[in-house]
């Protein structure tokens, strides 16, 4: 698989989205000119990019939909340039927000987790040992299907969708503690605010959010 791989990656090599430069999926320099929002912080939730940005709108769907995992590693360096630098992360736990076991097996991956594990991987703490960030990647399922945020327009109704779907596990381990939750894409807040009202309800002592882009 791996001989295949190389061999497809000469004959197709891949292509940034934003230049066009060989070899790289998203290049620095195109990452660094992707719009900032235009509230940066809402509601306890940190955002990272404006979702009308052609770039971001494309690497958060080819990320989501196409299976394009390698764009996670990118999307999560903007947070960290943007967002994460000015965190105080100390004893905190990184918690992504979960997909439904359905939407996870046909998908095969949680585009949320995959942004968290890089940011969480990237922590100079985590390699040092000097700051104690925690994972919590499992901490938090969601045990109810629910319909996509996005197919529900009204706000009210995005609510009503999202109620009871979440659960935690080992309440334990979050109770005293302060939790990042990451998440790709936040519209109304509907989910982040239904994930965080769990979380706190289970003993978190503070929850906030972050997102690559509202949408």
């Amino acid at each position: 698989m791996k001989i295949l791989k190389k061999i497809l990656d000469f004959l197709f090599p891949q292509k940034c989205l934003g230049c066009k430069k060989e070899n790289e999926i998203l290049c620095p320099n195109c990452l660094g000119k992707i719009n900032r929002p235009d509230t940066p912080y809402l509601k306890g939730v940190h955002i990272t990019a404006n979702y009308q940005d052609p770039i971001i709108k494309k690497a958060l769907w080819m990320l989501k939909y196409q299976g394009v995992k390698q764009l996670a590693k990118p999307l999560a360096e903007l947070i960290q340039e943007r967002v994460w630098k000015k965190l105080e992360t100390e004893g905190w736990i990184i918690v992504p927000v979960p997909l439904s076991w359905v939407k996870l097996r046909r998908r095969g991956y949680n585009q949320a987790e995959l942004i968290a594990r890089h940011l969480f991987n990237s922590q100079p703490a985590y390699r040092t040992g000097k700051n104690n960030l925690l994972w919590g990647g499992g901490l938090l399922s969601k045990i109810r299907e629910t319909k996509s945020q996005v197919e529900v327009k009204d706000r009210e109704e995005r609510l009503a969708n999202i109620v009871g779907s979440f659960e935690v596990k080992n309440p334990e381990i979050i109770r005293g503690k302060k939790i990042i939750l990451i998440d790709d894409v936040c519209t109304t807040g509907a989910t982040m605010s239904e994930a965080k009202k769990i979380l706190k309800s289970a003993g978190a002592k503070k929850v906030i959010g972050v997102v690559v882009a509202r949408g």
